[in-house]
């Protein structure tokens, strides 16, 4: 997703969202359910967390005004992989 909201600059932006997207899936699966004051929402809260860290980071790393297109990548990578982690919790 994050290569085609930014076609002209593929390579870096894979690699920005690989890194973004492992530091905030750890923050999300290991260190957030341990919290007790929102334990129960961690995954609330770890969305949220994470649209924001890889939308800065996406839009740090891109060109200059790219904080619009930043969130809408970020918006739609999320609700994809969320999507996705439900069908593979169903599956299995």
């Amino acid at each position: 997703m994050v290569a085609l909201g930014f076609p002209n600059q593929r390579r870096r932006m894979v690699l920005v969202a690989l890194v973004a997207n492992t530091l905030t899936n750890l923050t999300l699966n290991l260190v957030l359910p341990s919290i007790r004051a929102i334990r129960g929402h961690h995954v609330l809260v770890g969305e949220a967390l994470a649209l924001v860290v890889e939308t800065l980071a996406y839009a740090i790393a891109g060109r200059p005004g790219a904080l619009g297109r930043a969130l809408v990548v970020s918006g739609v990578a999320n609700a994809l992989s969320y999507e996705l982690g439900g069908v593979v919790a169903a599956l299995l």
